[in-house]
């Protein structure tokens, strides 16, 4: 094992982030801990650049405006593995998101070598290297830190460049190497998106179809709830659960009386926020003549042979470029897609435009197109 360095102080970062600065690119991993708060507490950021092993203490610097400055530069490329959590925490701690990024995980999968695979298996599969079992059960907010957490942190970093110099050439080699680059925007318009209350009852997992108006109350007060949750900095489920969040979204009580009246409510949960569940569904029904939110839809059986079609299309064009099928088009996005054709507005989903438009997202439109005529 690599011996680490560790920083523990703001002027010791400050020198190893101008080291970093002239590197072409380095591999990024970060440890937090998300049990209890609504936002993730940064435990570790670990940094390997070729030639040291570095493991940066956020409990102990103050200052990540050097950090900040590495992470927004061209200059590293930041190489990280399914980065999507790690960049929450990096841009807790220093206010920036890490460009340019390359995700060894996206690149994987649009390399051919498999969907959504993870740091160990990946690396088993391209470097030859069998890593330990991972620590995530660990405490990464004790200090000092456990000498099997120093090496798990150390290895979580230490195969990331030869994975990304691997990935690169694989990528060019087949000439993908633009779809990782919209694949990577597309990556960072979802976490812009994905950040909008007014989208977090996509979260929700409602059983069957909801009624638009129910579907409205069910937006409303999920976003209430995860405006409450980042306030406070609890996780969602401390304020209300998603059976509940549901229940009420389907009952809609028309006010505090009524909600009041409701045994399947937790005391707490009605003394503490009443009116504002209230305040919320009153949104919902001023907000119930505008078009509904979309919802995950339930197909009909006599069109499940619709969607059997789609999916055979999405095979054939994956097993010609040696992709794994999700890559191309996930199931989800399928089902959307018959349910559209199936109430007469076919359109091509955002998820298949770009490079997939022209590979899959064509053949699939043209697929119901024909399955509409017949039909």
């Amino acid at each position: 094992m690599i011996d680490p360095i560790f920083i523990d102080n703001d002027s010791d970062l400050v020198r190893i982030c101008q080291r970093w600065r002239e590197c072409e690119a380095i591999g990024v991993d970060t440890e937090f801990e998300r049990t209890r708060t609504y936002y993730s507490r940064p435990a570790l950021v670990q940094i390997f650049d070729g030639e040291h092993a570095v493991l940066v203490d956020p409990l102990a610097v103050q200052n990540f405006a050097p950090l900040a400055q590495v992470l927004e530069g061209e200059r590293p490329h930041k190489v990280m593995h399914a980065a999507e959590g790690d960049i929450e925490v990096l841009e807790q701690l220093t206010g920036v998101v890490p460009s340019p990024l390359f995700d060894t995980q996206i690149a994987a999968a649009l390399a051919g070598h498999g969907f959504s695979l993870g740091y160990r298996k990946l690396t088993h599969l391209l470097v030859g290297i069998e890593l330990a079992k991972d620590e995530t059960r660990s405490d990464w907010l004790k200090r000092p830190l456990a000498e099997a957490q120093v090496a798990y942190a150390i290895s979580d970093v230490l195969h990331l460049l030869p994975l990304y110099h691997r990935l690169r050439h694989d990528l060019a080699e087949l000439g993908r190497r633009s779809w990782f680059d919209e694949e990577t925007e597309r990556l960072e318009r979802r976490r812009r998106t994905d950040r909008d209350p007014q989208r977090a009852y996509l979260r929700v997992r409602a059983p069957g179809n909801l009624e638009p108006e129910q579907l409205c109350a069910l937006r409303e007060l999920a976003a209430w709830r995860e405006h409450e949750a980042r306030t406070r900095d609890v996780p969602r489920r401390a304020i209300l659960d998603d059976s509940h969040l549901l229940r009420l979204a389907s009952a809609r009580p028309s006010d505090a009386a009524a909600l009041a009246a409701r045994s399947d409510l937790p005391r707490k949960v009605l003394t503490r926020y009443a009116d504002s569940i209230v305040d919320a569904l009153a949104r919902a029904r001023d907000a119930a003549a505008q078009p509904p939110p979309t919802q995950r839809p339930v197909l009909e059986r006599r069109y499940a042979s619709w969607l059997k079609s789609l999916k055979a299309v999405v095979r054939e064009q994956a097993a010609a470029l040696g992709l794994p099928e999700p890559v191309l088009a996930q199931s989800r996005t399928l089902e959307a897609m018959v349910q559209a054709a199936a109430e007469n507005r076919a359109e091509l989903p955002e998820e298949l435009s770009g490079w997939r438009r022209s590979i899959v997202g064509e053949p699939l439109m043209a697929t119901l197109e024909a399955l509409a005529r017949e039909s």
